[in-house]
């Protein structure tokens, strides 16, 4: 098995670099409920901290029975739901901003928190990071929802989505070049379409590695 590390028991299989994803839909998704009054229309929100998660719809091109057997692999190691593999952005390998300097965690930052104190960008700068770009902490990926500036001193508070996962450690790296974060399939069924053309489509649905 071509496994790269574990995970809360898991193995973390490599995930194939060739050919690369063609087409990639990726989803935010909150939990919150919602109840409406019958009678007065008022909703009442309840968001839970926490619950907040990524979901993946991976296509890949068109492949050759000799170029498909890497993912078929794949999709075996995979084991169904079972094992875990890190998976990035393919379209968004480096922050949009001016990110500069070599940033770390400042500090202890709590599981569940929406905000990512860090320390070590270039001080005075402007549009370091802009929303939508994605930084990894740990395991996990996040997307940057505002402008980030640093300050005089070259520390900068990130809002994140989701919310930090497990606690960080003071000057844990924050990656920003190819981040990823964990994930698994969404179901235990794979499936390979094989063509007379003898050209295999293969899409692949995963949901965030808890």
């Amino acid at each position: 098995m071509s496994t790269i590390g574990t995970y809360n028991g898991a193995n973390i299989v490599a995930f194939p670099c060739a050919p690369g994803i063609k087409q990639l839909n990726l989803s935010m998704n909150d939990t919150t409920p919602v109840s409406t009054s019958p009678f007065t229309g008022v909703q009442q929100v309840q968001a839970w901290p926490g619950a907040d998660f990524w979901t993946a719809d991976l296509t890949l091109p068109q492949m050759t029975s000799e170029t498909v057997a890497a993912w078929e692999g794949f999709l075996g190691e995979c084991r169904g739901m079972t094992n875990v593999f890190y998976l990035g952005h393919p379209f968004h390998i480096s922050p949009s901003g001016s990110a500069s300097g070599t940033p770390v965690c400042n500090g202890v930052t709590a599981p569940m928190s929406y905000t990512l104190a860090t320390r070590g960008w270039t001080p005075n700068t402007y549009r370091l990071l802009l929303p939508g770009d994605h930084l990894q902490i740990g395991y996990r990926l996040h997307r940057v929802l505002t402008q980030v500036d640093s300050d005089v001193n070259g520390g900068a508070i990130i809002s994140v989505w989701p919310s930090i996962r497990e606690a960080t450690t003071d000057g844990e790296p924050v990656i920003l070049n190819r981040p990823q974060g964990l994930f698994r399939l969404s179901s235990n069924k794979r499936s390979i379409l094989s063509a007379e053309t003898r050209l295999n489509a293969v899409t692949i649905s995963v949901i965030e590695a808890r």
